[in-house]
């Protein structure tokens, strides 16, 4: 990742080396180790999230304290790809088309960057799986990449409960990134619906991909097809809802109170959030 975004990522091997001072006056993500996460006692305005590695296992909820290193370096591909992508649509939107086809560039290389890094650290690492993991991707693959209301909307509501909302605009990057997440991470899909059916049924395929919306407007109008906002919420609110009682369920069965409690925790704010729209 370091060779891939070395102008955006900063990396301290000592706490004492490190003065929120001396970072940097634009956006920043903190990765840090749970230790130096105690001595935080506020972060600075730039500092827009902040992923822990968690070494107290009864804390880890997936969303902003993690068990493991990998987790952390899929959460930075999906950072870098997020903010790169938001970089590339502000050249284009400025004129400067150069610079908002090199950011593209780099977009495209971080999961074949990822798919390294993978191959190289975690190779060996089989101990992962959708039966025990509880990270939950909410992901949604758009036929063009760009800013707009729903997608706002939409995180806003989930969030807080998910443990990653990532937006694609090319397919290859998107199947390239299932290929890395396919053994341990829940994915829910939206998709929108300028892609081809066939498309759509090698998705169904895949053991990690739980549901797949369709959404948009479409002539060929089918039950699978979602058109309106609202819909789509109260369809993802009440297959996450199920989602999140099933591995509440699971954890109970395996006498882990401390994570079953945390699922059905989720599940009920996700009760409350169905009176939202």
């Amino acid at each position: 990742m370091c060779s891939l975004a070395k102008d955006s990522i900063l990396n301290f091997e000592n706490d004492s080396d490190f003065d929120f001072d001396k970072l940097p006056k634009k956006i920043t993500i903190l990765f840090v180790s749970g230790k130096f996460a105690a001595t935080m006692k506020s972060k600075p305005d730039q500092v827009e999230k902040v992923f822990i590695l968690e070494e107290d296992k009864s804390r880890v909820d997936n969303q902003e304290r993690f068990a493991t290193g990998k987790d952390l370096i899929f959460l930075l591909a999906d950072e870098i790809y997020r903010c790169y992508n938001k970089e590339a649509k502000a050249y284009s939107e400025s004129g400067d088309l150069i610079k908002a086809n090199l950011k593209k560039e780099e977009v495209s290389r971080i999961h074949s960057e990822l798919k390294k890094t993978h191959q190289r650290f975690f190779r060996r690492d089989i101990t992962i799986n959708t039966s025990t993991s509880t990270l939950t991707r909410l992901i949604w693959l758009k036929s063009k990449l760009k800013d707009d209301v729903e997608t706002k909307r939409l995180i806003n509501l989930f969030d807080e409960i998910v443990s990653s909302f990532s937006v694609f605009a090319n397919l290859s990057d998107f199947r390239e990134y299932l290929h890395e997440h396919e053994t341990f991470a829940h994915i829910f899909l939206i998709i929108d619906t300028d892609y081809d059916d066939s498309i759509v049924a090698d998705f169904h395929k895949r053991s990690n991909i739980k549901i797949v919306c369709r959404y948009g407007q479409s002539s060929s109008k089918n039950e699978t097809t979602i058109d309106n906002y609202p819909e789509l919420c109260l369809h993802l609110t009440h297959d996450l809802i199920t989602h999140y009682n099933k591995l509440g369920t699971d954890y109970s069965t395996k006498k882990d109170a401390t994570t079953a409690k945390e699922m059905f925790t989720k599940a009920h704010k996700l009760c409350k959030k169905g009176l939202e729209f």
